[in-house]
């Protein structure tokens, strides 16, 4: 239930993909076919004023984009030699935004933690995953984590081969990982849900109620002192905490099992902040705004070595990201334009370099 798609990037994508396409352009020069135009991403300023943000063919726009007129009311859709053909509808999951960021080093760890700031309201009608925990390793297993407008489980870790009714929780907390279906690695808190499956692979999952809004919230992985076996093999316990810094309260989303006695967190870390679950009109999108920083191994501070965004081609650019003193910005719900690089499937910029 409303995982994401993160499982194909893999940690180091960030930087190969930026030495894959310098290397592209740089064979790709020649005279152009008319009749097979090299699209572009640009920000133009049109003769009648207007601003246009987006994908371009011999420089007008064409593709998906966005026009900002001089009030600065924004239309997104589709454009063909600078016509507009029609509004943009967003089939999920649409990743606005992913972070590609590296700490300096592999570490043995008991506790992994990042400050997730929301600053703006995020209706319900938004199916928004925001994921300070957006994908990495641990022990060479694949993880994420955060938060969703709307999610749900079931209440019996072996409900795919017990008849058990699906319960939807909305707001709430989800931890997930990768390469398992065993129930045994599932510990749900006593209120909240879990689930097995394999439709974006094996995968499992813990989730439980939190209704989130505005405000500072601490996430936490961290190793717990008992442990189980799997197949014969010994498993370390880890458990997602949600610290809300409005109500000073910790809330408990559940607990998954990862191979190895001694846990190693992988130095490729991502945040991503997904809509998922419900088309949309990204005419009618809402704007939102986050900060995520404090970034702790063991309860102490962790260098960010360097670090890149990521956008999908095939949806309009409707995020930025921006890097500052230890605490990555984002932004969502209107167009944005800076100096991007461009590979088969994204655009991409550096926010931090080594």
């Amino acid at each position: 239930m409303n995982q994401t798609t993160m499982k194909a990037i893999k940690p180091s994508s960030f930087f190969l993909l930026i030495l894959l396409s310098i290397s592209f352009l740089a064979q790709s020069q020649g005279e152009l076919s008319p009749l097979e135009p090299e699209v572009k991403f640009e920000k133009l300023k049109l003769p009648n004023g207007e601003t246009y943000i987006g994908q371009t063919e011999f420089h007008q726009p064409s593709g998906i984009g966005s026009k900002i007129d001089a009030s600065g009311k924004v239309k997104t859709g589709y454009f063909q030699e600078n016509k507009y053909l029609g509004d943009f509808i967003m089939t999920p999951p649409w990743h606005i935004v992913d972070v590609e960021f590296y700490l300096d080093t592999d570490y043995v760890f008991n506790s992994y933690s990042v400050d997730l700031n929301i600053l703006t309201p995020i209706p319900n009608d938004t199916y928004l995953y925001i994921a300070p925990f957006g994908s990495g390793y641990i022990n060479d297993i694949l993880y994420y984590g955060g938060i969703q407008t709307h999610t749900g489980g079931y209440k019996n870790p072996n409900h795919n081969n017990e008849k058990t009714a699906f319960t939807e929780i909305g707001r709430a907390m989800i931890f997930s990982r990768w390469d398992e279906r065993s129930p045994e690695a599932i510990f749900m808190d006593s209120s909240g849900v879990c689930e097995s499956s394999g439709y974006e692979g094996d995968f499992v999952s813990v989730r439980n109620a939190l209704n989130w809004t505005t405000g500072k919230y601490t996430f936490k992985i961290e190793k717990l002192n008992n442990y189980t076996n799997i197949n014969s093999v010994k498993h370390s316990i880890v458990q997602m905490t949600v610290y809300e810094h409005k109500t000073k309260k910790t809330f408990n989303c559940g607990a998954l099992a990862f191979p190895g006695d001694q846990l190693t967190l992988s130095s490729s870390q991502f945040l991503f902040f997904e809509l998922y679950g419900k088309r949309i009109n990204v005419n009618q999108m809402p704007y939102a705004k986050f900060e995520c920083s404090n970034f702790q191994i063991d309860g102490k501070p962790v260098a960010i070595s360097s670090a890149g965004a990521l956008y999908p081609k095939d949806f309009p650019k409707y995020g930025a990201a921006t890097y500052s003193n230890g605490k990555f910005t984002i932004e969502i719900g209107k167009p944005s334009f800076t100096e991007l690089g461009e590979n088969e499937e994204s655009y991409f910029e550096v926010l931090k370099s080594n």
